[in-house]
């Protein structure tokens, strides 16, 4: 842009990843910076984000300011998501500031707006290769920094306005359920993979998700032995450690995150379901085990059930 050359890249799917991973190869600068194109940025936006990933070593985020949700101001902003398992894999918006004057660890958040050195970018591989919408993809590259030893930030001072919000395009709800099986994989979260595999189930039309699981396993062999090989820790290694809560202790001396774990509220949601004949799996033991001995503190209404005696 400093030669006031805008190189345009057309891709052809409707969809922020492989649009992005593309650009990064074709990029010619020292840091990367992906934006919606409905965006607008406050003023020194950019002084604050670049020294924030300088800083951190990993990506930054600007905090969201969704149209809508006017007017503006500190704790209106999405400043990283609530991390949600045991029912499907995703993220969803909160608010939760550690600290308004300086840039701290979060687990994840939307990437409309967010900044990464390039080289990093291509050595960690970037977004999921193969993906048939938008969705899932946002999860997949914060997760996979967080196992590959890096980190995830976001920058108070450096905010995003989201302008606008349609799509502009539709898809198929059941393209959205194969990028989340095709993420889970290639992270090598089988177990939480499983799970929102036999939650979909509940409905039904067990002959395409059989076929979709199956699918999945192909497309991602590639991808998960590339993480598995490059990660310092596997996923529920990351979920015990909580290392974005840890640093931020470290750094700010407090921390302020969001994970929540569905499980004794769910079981008895597949009961005379297709899916009560999928579980357990070959997973869900073990999950189960993992989710009560480390993970406890955070499911869902857990003061209406007994801890479970494994």
């Amino acid at each position: 842009y400093w030669s006031r050359l805008v190189r345009i890249l057309y891709d052809p799917i409707a969809g922020n990843h492989s649009a992005r991973n593309k650009g990064a190869v074709m990029a010619r600068g020292e840091y990367l910076f992906f934006s919606d194109a409905h965006m607008s940025y406050k003023p020194e936006f950019f002084k604050h984000i670049l020294k924030a990933v300088d800083e951190s070593g990993g990506i930054v985020h600007a905090p969201i300011g969704w149209m809508g949700a006017n007017p503006f101001y500190m704790h209106g902003l999405g400043y990283q998501y609530t991390i949600k398992l045991g029912e499907e894999i995703k993220g969803t918006w909160n608010n939760y500031l550690v600290t308004p004057d300086d840039w701290f660890y979060i687990p994840a958040l939307g990437h409309c707006s967010l900044a990464v050195r390039r080289d990093q970018f291509i050595d960690f591989g970037g977004y999921p290769k193969i993906h048939r919408s938008y969705g899932g993809g946002e999860f997949y590259l914060n997760m996979k920094w967080w196992m590959f030893g890096s980190s995830v930030a976001v920058e108070p001072r450096a905010v995003g306005y989201h302008l606008a919000s349609p799509r502009g395009y539709t898809y198929n709800h059941d393209d959205y359920l194969h990028n989340v099986l095709n993420i889970g994989m290639a992270l090598d979260m089988m177990d939480w993979t499983e799970r929102a595999w036999i939650n979909w189930l509940r409905r039904g039309r067990t002959e395409l998700l059989e076929r979709m699981w199956k699918e999945a396993e192909e497309e991602t062999a590639g991808d998960r032995k590339f993480i598995q090989k490059k990660r310092v820790r596997t996923f529920n290694e990351m979920l015990k450690e909580l290392p974005w809560d840890e640093m931020n202790d470290k750094k700010h001396g407090k921390h302020l995150s969001g994970l929540q774990i569905f499980h004794p509220s769910w079981l008895p949601l597949i009961k005379d379901t297709p899916a009560e004949s999928y579980y357990p799996g070959k997973y869900q033991k073990g999950l189960e085990k993992f989710i009560v001995e480390n993970l406890w503190d955070y499911v869902y209404k857990k003061d209406k059930y007994e801890k479970p005696k494994l």
